[in-house]
Formats: C-alpha cells, structure tokens, sequence
C-alpha cells in the first residue's frame, strides 16, 4: 500500500507523521504534533460555519485538513481573519463570531478562547506580556489591549480604520486608514485616508500619527527585521514605505510602472509582492531597482499569499468549495506542488 498523500480528518485528528517509511513501504507515516510545516488558514463563509486550518509538511508531501474540529471535537467558526503566534500558541482570531481561539501551535489542542470587547477582530501583535487586536465593525475602529493571561486591559480608538497592526522595535504600529467603497455602482474602492498610528506598549497611548503620501489606497503593512512597512498602490504604480516610528518619519520605494499591487511579503532579504493580476515580483530589501518582470502569475483567485523558506505559497481561493495552493520555487517561478487546502484559503504560517 502507498503511503496517502492527504491525511484524512480521521487521521489527522490523531496521528501526525514519525515514522519513517521508503517509496514501496505498507506503514502509514504517523506523527504527533504539526510542527516542522506551514499552517494554512482556511478564512470560511461569512455566513456559514466553514473556517478551518489545514498543515502541510516542510517538504510539502503530506497535508492535513480541518486540524482544529479534529483535534477539538468543534467548529471554528465562520471567518478566520488571521492567525498570530507568541509563546508556544496560535491566536486564531474570527472575525466571526468575535472571538480569539488560543491552541497549542503544535498540538493544536484548545487553551483558551477570548470574546471580551471584541467587534469585529481583525489582526493581532504581541509585546512583551501584552497582545493587541485591532477592531473594525459598526463604527468600532480600535485596538484592544490584553494582558498574556487574557484579560482585558483597554481600548485604543481611531478616527477612521484599525486594520493590520504589527510589532516593529518595539513599538506597536496600526494601520489606522486604508479602503472603502462608493456607496452607489460601480462601487469604485476608494481611500479612507493615509494614516499610521503608533503606539508606546509601557504606556498603551498613541505616540505618534503619521501621515502617507496622498497618492493611492493603502493596502498592507508587514514587519521584517525590526522595521514597520506599508504598501500602497494606484492605477499607474505602487509604493513600499519604510515606517521610522521613533522619529514619526518614512522613506519611499516606487515601484514604477507596477499598478495596483494588493499584498506585500519578505523572506531572505526579499520583498515580494502581488498585484490585481495575480503577477508575484521580488526586490533586495532596500534597493531602488525595481524589476521588470514577475516570477510567476498565478491562476485563479489569489487571495492567499505568503513566501516561506524560498517557496511561494499562492492560493486559487474558492468560497464554495475547497481552495488550490500552489507552491513555487520563489527564484525560478516553477512550481513545486498543488494541492487542496479548505474553504477560502487567505494564510500560510511557518511553524
């Protein structure tokens, strides 16, 4: 018997992979924690109870879907926004129904689940003994502070949006503006303004504002070795900001003649970065030479997007049905693997 290439959620309830077995071998390959892998977010239906996390193995030969029902007897729920880890744990944070699910991040088995002042969770940092958790829904645009142990410490409010949030240096950076919609057809996406807040975790107070350049919408904001970055993009090109939080201050990178780039990674020294034709590119962390031609365009929806240990991790996203994920090599373009992860597959964590 050939060893299964995808576990089922019977199995993968239980046993991960440790023995070892050659090509022709009659032995499941088993295994007891889902480290030494990527977790895959599955993002869910809004309005069914589909959110789910599916792991794959380093060397991508084995994957297990819904990990957290198998492992815990219950649903997630129906929209996993993200997943951040601090302490040995994964925050799963649900959109819907409002909650923060805290799991062993190798055993995946429930710790604890946080519910308190909760509207609309969106994105999640940590710092020192804190964690913090932006909120956008019914005129609720604040990050919440919560102690380690999971008690609520206070709001932070903005005028406008609190979307990503990261920790860089120190300092706890907030996306407080990035997209919204005409009201009317055809619905054109429009900028609610260009503002990142900063804020002093001894204190939990805003810093600093710090006011972007007036062109496109924002759209992403990641943290890579100790520095805050936010991407914005328009119809003609899109701009990589280096966020300096101590003086309030940033620095500009153009990527000219690349529009509308929507998702923004590091990995090895390397920017990468996606656009609305599902055109994936890479930099020098730092340069000004901008390149000229993707490394790969991916089919589909791409919707989740990621580049982990010099692999591109690209979901072909369905909200009906199982999503795609395809691997690629992140020099070359080619691609490595595909395979099928859950319903609306949005992220790819290294664990």
């Amino acid at each position: 018997m050939n060893i299964r290439k995808i576990l089922s959620l019977a199995f993968a309830a239980t046993l991960l992979f440790t023995t070892s077995c050659t090509t022709d071998s009659t032995e499941e390959v088993v295994e007891t924690t889902y480290d030494k892998g990527i977790l895959i977010m599955n993002e869910g239906g809004f309005t069914t109870p589909t959110a789910e996390v599916s792991f794959v193995t380093d060397d991508l030969s084995l994957v297990a879907n819904k990990i957290y029902s198998g492992k815990n007897k219950e649903i997630l729920g129906n929209v996993l926004q993200t997943i951040g880890f601090s302490d040995g744990n994964a925050y799963l944070v649900s959109n819907v129904p409002n909650k923060i699910d805290i799991v062993n991040r190798y055993t995946f088995k429930q710790q604890a689940t946080v519910t308190t002042n909760l509207q609309g969770p969106r994105y999640i940092a940590f710092s020192g003994n804190q964690y913090y958790v932006t909120n956008n829904l019914s005129g609720a645009t604040k990050l919440n502070v919560y102690n380690k142990d999971n008690t609520f410490v206070k709001s932070i409010t903005f005028d406008r949006y609190a979307e990503k949030v990261v920790e860089a240096s120190g300092t706890i950076i907030v996306q407080t503006d990035g997209i919204t919609y005409e009201a009317n057809p055809p619905y054109n996406a429009l900028p609610t303004g260009y503002t990142i807040t900063t804020v002093k975790p001894s204190t939990n107070t805003v810093d600093k504002t710090i006011t972007l350049p007036t062109v496109g919408i924002i759209r992403d904001m990641i943290s890579y070795n100790g520095d805050a970055y936010v991407l914005a993009s328009d119809n003609t090109n899109s701009y990589i900001y280096k966020i300096n939080s101590t003086a309030g201050t940033y620095t500009t990178t153009t990527l000219t003649a690349i529009p509308q780039v929507q998702k923004l990674r590091a990995d090895n020294n390397k920017f990468y970065f996606a656009n609305a034709s599902n055109k994936i590119y890479s930099m020098t962390v730092g340069s000004t030479t901008v390149p000229t031609a993707p490394i790969v365009t991916t089919p589909g929806n791409l919707y989740g997007f990621n580049v982990i240990d010099g692999r591109i991790f690209a979901s072909d996203a369905s909200f009906t049905a199982d999503s795609k994920v395809n691997v690629y090599n992140a020099t070359s373009g080619s691609l490595l693997k595909t395979f099928t992860a859950g319903i609306g597959t949005s992220g790819f964590f290294k664990n």
